[in-house]
């Protein structure tokens, strides 16, 4: 039955092997080896009955919790839309925190990554044959709301981190010693406020993240879809 087990393995190679990843497994071999013998004894022979098998079941993503079949190339068409809007947004703001290095070498990143997804979203815009829009694909919607918490708890946390380590390195010494905090003129204050300005342009990718289980939902294949077919 090694041709069967292979087989299994081949449907679930991209799924990330857990419990519930392995009682399917298990569950779904037993089931395949149970065919197998039922069509044996029907009097087919051995080779035979594993194609047959095999044939009955090529997909397991419908049976992965969370997994939500999707019109995947309208939800890839619309996340790079957004994608590339809050990349020039984003690209935009920072053009008044280039007064700084840190600010410029931002901005240039910024606009390289703008340029990249507008170049990529060109390329899938140029796409708008009905076959193309109709292809269907599995996305799991948990993994996704998992990830958007994640993001947002990471993002959190390196805003907290860097506001203290920038507020260390630059008034450290006056808090230790207690001494005033002076700051000598218009271009040394924009360039402590950029200093504590610039991490939280970050929040691009948390608001990225965010916006793909709204899109999964939105192009979720309904059963009304599927009955037209």
């Amino acid at each position: 039955m090694d041709s069967l087990k292979n087989h299994v393995d081949s449907m679930f190679i991209k799924y990330k092997a857990n419990n519930q990843i392995k009682e399917l497994k298990a569950e779904v071999l037993s089931n395949l080896e149970a065919k197998v013998k039922d069509l044996m004894q029907s009097g087919m022979e051995y080779s035979q009955a594993v194609n047959k098998a095999k044939e009955s079941i090529n997909s397991i993503d419908y049976l992965i919790d969370g997994n939500r079949k999707v019109y995947i190339n309208k939800y890839k068409l619309e996340y790079l839309q957004i994608s590339l809007l809050y990349s020039i947004i984003t690209w935009i703001t920072t053009i008044p925190l280039t007064i700084i290095g840190a600010g410029i070498l931002l901005n240039w990143i910024l606009f390289i990554c703008s340029f990249i997804l507008g170049v990529v979203y060109f390329q899938y815009s140029r796409k708008r044959e009905s076959e193309y829009l109709q292809c269907k694909d599995f996305i799991n919607l948990e993994f996704m709301l998992k990830a958007r918490k994640m993001a947002w708890i990471i993002w959190d946390l390196y805003i907290v981190v860097i506001t203290l380590c920038t507020t260390v390195i630059r008034f450290g010494s006056n808090i230790w010693f207690s001494r005033p905090i002076n700051i000598s003129g218009p271009y040394q204050f924009a360039e402590v406020t950029i200093g504590y300005v610039l991490p939280f342009v970050s929040i691009i990718i948390p608001l990225i993240i965010n916006i793909a289980p709204k899109l999964i939902l939105r192009y979720e294949v309904g059963e009304d879809d599927e009955n037209k077919e």
